[in-house]
């Protein structure tokens, strides 16, 4: 049998959930990389280690993640296409005002990725992880 040499790390993102600090892109984008530069440079984490997990909001910085670095693999768990794709589903387009444009990134991520998704999803339409 074999194993799985792993570790968990857990972050949240600011001000969603029980997180302090204010809920932003900007911010999500920021907390990702903290972790990221922590794992690599504070606990010496090689990348071939590191599998990312997002759900719903947390795909956001999930995706931009893996879209710039390489990691192990990724696993996105009620994926958001696009800020705009949640309150508007059948839009095709990406918008200069749509804000997390997961849909642009997605192509860039080159480590073997994990949709997770479920039909009767009442806030992320199922669509989205199709689109992805």
């Amino acid at each position: 049998s074999s194993g799985i040499n792993a570790e968990w790390h857990y972050g949240r993102d600011s001000g969603y959930g029980v997180s302090s600090g204010r809920p932003s892109e900007r911010n999500i984008y920021a907390d990702i990389e903290a972790a990221w530069n922590a794992l690599r440079t504070r606990y010496g984490v090689s990348t071939d280690k590191i599998v990312l997990y997002g759900q719903s909001i947390g795909t956001v910085p999930t995706i931009d993640l893996a879209s710039r670095y390489e990691v192990r693999a990724a696993i996105l768990h009620s994926p958001l296409a696009s800020g705009l794709r949640v309150a508007c589903p059948d839009t095709k387009k990406t918008w200069c005002f749509d804000v997390f444009p997961s849909i642009e990134k997605i192509a860039h991520v080159q480590a073997p990725t994990l949709i997770i998704h479920g039909t009767e999803d009442e806030v992320i339409d199922f669509s989205a992880g199709l689109q992805l």
